[in-house]
């Protein structure tokens, strides 16, 4: 008798919604986490039809594990293109082209990763310039502390949705995602 035998998968692909091995790295589940978070904030909140949000300087200095942004931005798109009222894209995408829009991103984002306070006229013309009637700005950190059996990490989102026709922030929203690590 072979008790406790298991026989192995025919493949070694596993199903995407199975829980995976907890690492303190983002991984694909925290990314979908923050996702949907933000992209749920931004549609309850009654933004017009057809409003055109670019992704912009998203801050990770407060994080010393690696936060790979074009998986954000990727998996925003998705989510935005799948419910259809809003629409989506990254502010390099916007400004493709456009010196003069390039120029003022520049120092938009030089700001947000100084702490700075954003132009409201650099980000009226941005928005003029890119056809975006707002941009998302981003904080990422992370603390990490001891825990009798390990350690525990708690990854912090910070967004902003920054009005280009106003200047004025519409949406700040925020999610921590906590992950005990054995």
């Amino acid at each position: 008798f072979l008790g406790g035998c298991i026989s192995p998968p025919s493949s070694g692909y596993v199903s995407a919604e199975e829980a995976g091995t907890m690492s303190v790295q983002l991984d694909d589940h925290d990314y979908d986490l923050a996702v949907e978070s933000i992209a749920r904030e931004l549609f309850t909140r009654g933004l017009p039809k057809g409003y055109v949000i670019a992704l912009g300087p998203v801050d990770t200095h407060d994080c010393p594990y690696n936060v790979q942004i074009g998986t954000l931005q990727k998996s925003l798109l998705v989510v935005f293109n799948r419910e259809g009222t809003l629409k989506f894209m990254a502010a390099v995408d916007a400004m493709s082209g456009n010196t003069a829009a390039a120029e003022i991103y520049k120092l938009i984002e030089f700001n947000w990763f100084k702490n700075n306070p954003v132009d409201n006229e650099e980000l009226q013309k941005f928005g003029k310039l890119a056809s975006v009637n707002g941009i998302l700005f981003g904080r990422v950190s992370a603390i990490e502390r001891k825990i009798p059996d390990g350690r525990e990490v708690t990854y912090r989102f910070v967004w902003e949705l920054a009005n280009t026709s106003t200047g004025v922030v519409d949406v700040s929203h925020e999610k921590k995602i906590r992950k005990n690590i054995r």
